[in-house]
C-alpha cells in the first residue's frame, strides 16, 4: 500500500464562566462582574447608560436605564468566542429638593417646612427644642436652635438624598406683674410698675390719663376710668405679652 499523513490539532471550546455581581447601580457610583473564568474582556451594550472596564469588570453608571454587560473569551484552534451577559440596572440618584419656610418659632407655637421635592421624611437633630411631624410642621418646644433635616430615600444602589433647614425657637415673652396706685387726682401722678423690665406703656384713655411710655408715670387728666397697658415685644415669632392695671 502507498499511504501519506497529516496531523490534525483538536482545540476544546473556550467557555466564559458564570458572571456575578450587583445588578443594581446609581448614576455615577460603581458596581463591579466577575466571571468564575479569567481570560476575558468586558464589553457594554449602551454605554450611555452604563460602561464597563474591560478587564477589571467595573461598571459605572451613566444615566437611568438598563444595559447588558458581555463577557467574552476568544476562541482559539478554529473555537468560536465563547460569551456569557449580565444586565444592570441604572437609576437616577434622589434628590432632596430645595427646602423653605419660616426659620423662626414661638416656644409652643408652629412654623412649617416644605420641599420642592416631595416622598421625603422630615427628622429634628434635637426634639427637646423643636419637633416636626411628617406634614413638615414644626412646634417650638423650648428656646434654642435645631436642624430639620428632609431625607428622600435613595433605590437601585444609590444613597438617602438629604436637605436640611436650621429652626430658632425663641422663649415667649412676659409682661410680668403690675402694681401701683390705683388712683390718683387730676393733675397729680401716681406711677405703676412691672415686674418684668422692657415693656413699653400706654394709656386706653389719654382724655383721662396719661402715661410715659418708658417710666409708668400715670398723670390725671379728668374724672374718669382707664386702662394701662404695659406692653413686652415678642421676637423670634412670639407675639407681644401684655397685662393691664
Amino acid at each position: 500500500n502507498a499511504t501519506a499523513t497529516r496531523t490534525v490539532t483538536v482545540t476544546a471550546a473556550p467557555v466564559a464562566g458564570t458572571l456575578s455581581g450587583n445588578q443594581n447601580v446609581c448614576v455615577g457610583l460603581t458596581t463591579t462582574f466577575s466571571s468564575t473564568q479569567t481570560g476575558g474582556t468586558w464589553s457594554s451594550s449602551n454605554t450611555a447608560i452604563a460602561t464597563i472596564n474591560a478587564t477589571t469588570g467595573v461598571i459605572t453608571g451613566v444615566a437611568a436605564g438598563t444595559a447588558t454587560m458581555t463577557y467574552t473569551v476568544v476562541g482559539t484552534g478554529g473555537c468560536p468566542n465563547a460569551t456569557a451577559t449580565r444586565t444592570v440596572t441604572v437609576t437616577a440618584a434622589p434628590v432632596a429638593g430645595t427646602l423653605s419656610g419660616t426659620q423662626n418659632v414661638c416656644v409652643g407655637l408652629t412654623t412649617t417646612f416644605s420641599s420642592t421635592q416631595t416622598g421625603g421624611t422630615w427628622s429634628s437633630s434635637n426634639t427637646s427644642i423643636a419637633t416636626i411631624n411628617a406634614s413638615g410642621v414644626i412646634t417650638g418646644v423650648a428656646a434654642g436652635t435645631a436642624t430639620m433635616t428632609y431625607t428622600v430615600t435613595g433605590t437601585g444602589g444609590c444613597p438617602n438624598a438629604t436637605a436640611t433647614r436650621d429652626v430658632t425657637v425663641t422663649a415667649a415673652p412676659v409682661a410680668g406683674t403690675l402694681s401701683g396706685n390705683q388712683n390718683v387726682c387730676v393733675g397729680l401722678t401716681t406711677t405703676f410698675s412691672s415686674t418684668q423690665t422692657g415693656g413699653t406703656w400706654s394709656s386706653s384713655d389719654t382724655a383721662i390719663a396719661t402715661v410715659n411710655a418708658t417710666t409708668g408715670v400715670i398723670t390725671g387728666v379728668a374724672a374718669g376710668t382707664a386702662t394701662m397697658t404695659y406692653t413686652v415685644t415678642g421676637t423670634g415669632g412670639c407675639p407681644n405679652a401684655t397685662a393691664t392695671r
